[in-house]
């Protein structure tokens, strides 16, 4: 009887540990997916500022001289417009006119695959 409560709770023991232990690494996992997204973006941030100035329609629309642009890094999610569309990187937008903050918005990055990008399909 005592030798069955200590392979029980022994079991319960790796069992529990095995659920920490793949918490953790979905942990891992999502902090490395995030900080690829963020440096794949900060290497095509050039493209990212001619839409904002060139093509925005919101810019466009509000008619905007922008100076300078600042993106937040930190904000950067995957998103999903509609049920079969595709998934999208999204970034908060702040754009300024002589160091006075214009206006904020946000950009979607349509990327060939959001888990590991490596080319911009589109931006919206």
């Amino acid at each position: 009887m005592k030798k069955r409560v200590v392979l029980v709770l022994i079991a319960i023991l790796l069992v529990l540990a095995g659920i920490g232990g793949t918490r953790k690494v979905v942990e891992m996992r999502q902090a490395a997916q995030k900080e690829r997204q963020v440096a794949f973006l900060k290497a095509h941030e050039k493209e990212m500022t001619e839409y904002v100035k060139k093509q925005s329609r919101y810019v466009i629309i509000k008619d905007y001289d922008i100076t300078d642009i600042k993106y937040d890094w930190e904000s950067i999610r995957v998103v999903r417009s509609m049920a079969f569309s595709p998934k999208m990187l999204g970034i908060e937008v702040s754009i300024f006119n002589n160091s006075k903050e214009l206006d904020g918005f946000e950009i979607y990055i349509i990327p060939d695959d959001t888990n590991r990008p490596s080319k911009i399909k589109n931006i919206r």
